[in-house]
């Protein structure tokens, strides 16, 4: 959250982030760390029987475990034990059996219906684990928990008071993690917050990593459409990875098209598909604006790249996890996750009034609210001018290399030529606000005399997007 706000409430919201920012390091770091073992104390009871038996342990014999692994748990074992014993066998599953207690929860076709990138991922943890013995079970576990490692470093750099206000809220992510065991997602949110750190780095392999990510699953999906601001090498390499992932299994497995064709089964007639769209193309259409407007670094892409197909996939299968999951990748400006944090919260402080299921709801809401919020940061002037004029608008957001991005510094230079300046529909120093269409010679008649000192330069992450810093 930063720059001021026109809403007295945002107003304030923003006076307490600076606030909680001036805390003191060392506070800061105290905080973290007894949320992690908070954390650790509320987690606990989700470890299953049959992986640690507490009786053995005096101080732990009175923590009320489940006997067996959760659901997800015993689908992904049995997918990775038909992987290792024949690649080929990843979508038949002919030639492994089920246990009983695997046979009771899922059927063949029910267990592990997800793309090879993340299966095979996954057989690779149940290898490590037999080899390192501590199981599957445990390197899932592990996983989590470098999640949750890597989250709270990265909070820690930006704002750290957003780890506890996430992590505090409730029990849920500790059911999810430790117990019924989300894998795949926790695969591929280590990848994402791996892609993260990459683009806090200012690295190119961030965008890679990214569409690895999006093979495992398909949350990440829109984040794709930034291919069209990438460079032509790495945009063909992103798109190689996506048809590696996602296209060229169709030739090298039998039956794999059936895993779409099962999940598209699993919940949700035509209405719920009808609000999904309803609510998830108009969201990701202003999301789209508000990244090109505000000139979202990488840092911002890939986290809010995972937003628009989450929220399709919850509201078509009225299941708030898959929301709110991918909400726990770390916001440096703070809104997604205070989003998440309100809508787990709601549910949690009035269980009488509010079902858990409702915070799928309030998430949607707020997350409308937070692009709202971005609105009026640009600048409600700009935004009704770009809607007036759609076409230019269009052209802004469909043509990235005319938008200079703040990630690749050898584009900053373009910034002083006001042809680039008006083909992306950026103000020009010494220029008046123009009304309705600019034309080139009219700005460069009206920038003519400003001197190269006064030429622009991006404000990173801050502020409305008309205003400029002058070196």
């Amino acid at each position: 959250m930063n720059g001021g706000s026109s809403f007295p409430l945002l107003a304030r919201a923003i006076e307490l982030d600076a606030r909680l920012l001036a805390v003191r390091k060392r506070t800061q770091r105290i905080a973290i760390a007894v949320t992690l073992i908070a954390i650790a104390c509320l987690w606990i009871q989700y470890v299953p029987r049959e992986y640690a038996d507490y009786t053995r342990w005096p101080l732990l014999k009175h923590v009320k475990q489940y006997d067996t692994y959760g659901t997800d748990t015993l689908s992904d074992m049995y997918e990775s034990r038909v992987i290792l014993h024949d690649p080929g066998d990843m979508y038949t599953k002919r030639e492994t059996s089920q246990t009983p207690l695997e046979a009771s929860r899922w059927s063949r076709e029910e267990s592990g219906p997800y793309p090879p990138a993340v299966l095979l991922s996954e057989a690779g943890l149940y290898r490590v684990g037999e080899w390192t013995g501590i199981g599957f079970y445990g390197m899932i576990l592990a996983l989590a928990c470098l999640f949750l490692a890597l989250s709270a470093l990265y909070f820690l750099k930006t704002r750290w008071y957003l780890f506890p206000l996430l992590y505090l809220n409730g029990l849920y992510f500790g059911y999810r993690f430790v117990y019924v065991q989300d894998s795949t997602y926790l695969v591929m949110l280590v990848v994402i917050m791996a892609a993260l750190f990459a683009a806090r780095q200012r690295w190119g392999v961030a965008h890679p990593l990214v569409a690895i990510a999006i093979t495992m699953k398909l949350s990440p999906l829109y984040y794709a459409k930034n291919v069209l601001g990438m460079q032509r090498p790495m945009a063909a390499l992103f798109i190689a990875v996506l048809i590696a992932g996602l296209v060229l299994p169709y030739f090298a497995w039998g039956n794999y098209l059936y895993i779409y064709r099962f999940q598209g089964s699993l919940k949700g007639d035509w209405y719920d598909t009808f609000s999904a769209v309803l609510f998830a193309v108009p969201f990701a259409a202003l999301l789209w604006y508000v990244e090109t407007r505000r000139d979202f670094d990488m840092e911002d892409r890939i986290g809010w790249g995972l937003v628009p197909f989450a929220m399709f996939l919850g509201i078509k299968m009225n299941v708030a996890r898959h929301l709110l999951i991918v909400l726990l990748v770390p916001d440096k400006r703070g809104v997604r996750n205070i989003a998440a944090a309100v809508g787990m919260g709601l549910p949690n402080l009035l269980p009488w009034f509010i079902r858990f299921n409702s915070s799928l709801s309030i998430t949607n809401a707020l997350l409308f609210v937070a692009l709202t919020y971005h609105l009026d940061q640009i600048g409600w002037d700009v935004v009704r001018n770009d809607f007036r004029h759609a076409s230019r608008t269009a052209k802004m957001m469909l043509v990235p290399s005319l938008h200079v991005s703040q990630t690749h510094p050898c584009h900053r230079r373009r910034l002083s030529d006001p042809a680039v300046r008006v083909a992306a529909n950026l103000p020009v120093p010494g220029a008046a606000v123009l009304r309705g269409p600019a034309t080139l010679e009219s700005v460069r008649g009206q920038a003519r005399d400003v001197a190269p000192s006064q030429l622009p330069r991006p404000r990173p992450h801050m502020g409305r997007a008309d205003e400029w810093r002058a070196e």
